[in-house]
């Protein structure tokens, strides 16, 4: 079975909040703002400076550090007239991964205590991450940038494939098919041989982020093992870690999920795991009617979300994450919005790349019948139905989508 493995290093790490109905926030259902842990015991400061091209005076540029697996504020920079910027971290950091976003694109760095890291890139075409970056002051940025350069074309590729393959007649299907083939296989060459190559380097990570630690558990347990005694604490080595612990023993990490999703108490729905999803029938952005009940025969993620959602919006490169990997085998997603705003609507479907043809909206917010019929007062909101129609699991937020859909079709 093709197995598409595609990942942008800002899809896993994003902050797993809520909408409520109440109003059109970013807060959501989040009760108190989480506390800032006091900063290492660390003297020296690091500073990011850099240039970049092709952005207007004054964009701002946003520094995520890890914390629980996923991106949070870390400190930010204003583009100047010439396009240069400072970023000084909130607070001392330690060594490890950290991102910089500007523009809905964005450039990750492995950063160490008083290096001074200066990065320049011209951004006036192009989208998505930024590669070829030129990255000066930190030999592990370096590296790391080097393997971001030539892998993340061959993502482009590999989406662009599968975008022509699912877009319906395709006349030269069984050569797209054995071109995506090659472009999945190159790419999972090009990380094995990066993570073999830097295996004490904490770069060789986001080769590992590409690779199935079932068919490459060497390079997992190499890399791990090297980097366990310095970085085994770090947030992005214990991802890592744990991706590779639930693909050398699933059945007792299921035992576990499948027990605290029997013990939840329903929330946010009128139904559960084991009822039938009722159909839903609305119109597209450009006014097509489409069907929940049309994707009968495959596993479909139930998506409730609106554009104004800042919680939402966080969720999305998740959920793009799983159909670029799985929507080849049988996966698919059906999207409700809750926008009023048309163009508000579409834009937030193509900055977010939600590529899939099922979005749905009758433009009325909470007013929404598919709303009424679920019982939905706060979103984001999925559900994952099987090809039956049949609720497998509800609730699924951040990481915990893929992990069940690895129970259904493998890594």
């Amino acid at each position: 079975m093709m197995r598409s493995i595609i990942y942008n290093f800002s899809i896993l790490c994003l902050v797993l909040t809520g909408c409520s109905f109440e109003g059109e926030q970013d807060a959501g259902d989040v009760k108190s703002k989480e506390q800032v842990p006091s900063a290492p015991d660390v003297v020296e400061n690091t500073t990011i400076t850099g240039v970049f091209t092709g952005v207007e005076e004054g964009t701002r540029i946003a520094f995520k550090k890890f914390r629980k697996e996923v991106l949070v504020h870390a400190g930010q920079g204003v583009v100047g007239a010439d396009g240069s910027f400072t970023i000084t971290p909130n607070e001392p950091i330690t060594k490890g991964y950290y991102q910089l976003l500007i523009n809905f694109r964005s450039i990750a760095i492995i950063a160490s205590p008083g290096e001074e890291i200066h990065i320049e890139a011209d951004l006036s075409s192009g989208k998505g991450y930024i590669t070829n970056a030129i990255v000066n002051g930190s030999e592990n940025s370096e590296i790391l940038a080097s393997y971001f350069n030539v892998i993340m074309p061959i993502q482009d590729k590999i989406i662009a494939l599968s975008n022509q393959l699912k877009s319906g007649n395709v006349e030269n299907r069984g050569e797209l098919e054995g071109e995506l083939k090659k472009t999945i296989q190159n790419s999972n060459y090009i990380s094995e041989e990066f993570a073999n190559a830097y295996s004490t380097n904490l770069a060789a990570l986001s080769a590992l982020n590409n690779l199935d630690p079932k068919l490459f558990f060497r390079e997992f347990k190499t890399v791990l093992d090297n980097l366990r005694a310095e970085y085994g604490t770090t947030e992005f080595f214990r991802m890592q870690n744990k991706k590779y612990a639930l693909s050398q023993n699933p059945r007792t990490l299921d035992k576990k999920q499948q027990t605290t999703q029997t013990k939840r108490t329903p929330k946010n729905s009128k139904y559960k795991a084991g009822d039938i999803a009722p159909d839903i029938v609305m119109n597209d952005p450009n006014g097509v009617q489409r069907k929940l009940s049309d994707l009968r025969g495959k596993v479909v993620l139930l998506d409730f979300w609106a554009s104004w959602c800042g919680p939402c919006r966080r969720e999305n490169p998740h959920v793009v994450h799983a159909y670029n990997k799985y929507h080849s085998m049988g996966f698919d997603v059906f999207s409700v919005s809750f926008d009023s705003d048309p163009n508000r609507w579409k834009g937030a479907i193509a900055q977010d790349g939600l590529i899939w043809e099922n979005h749905v909206s009758e433009l009325n917010k909470w007013a929404n019948a598919a709303a009424r019929e679920y019982g939905i007062t706060s979103i984001p909101h999925t559900m994952l139905i099987d090809k039956d129609g049949t609720i497998i699991r509800t609730h699924l937020r951040g990481p915990a989508l893929e992990q069940e859909l690895i129970k259904i079709f493998g890594e």
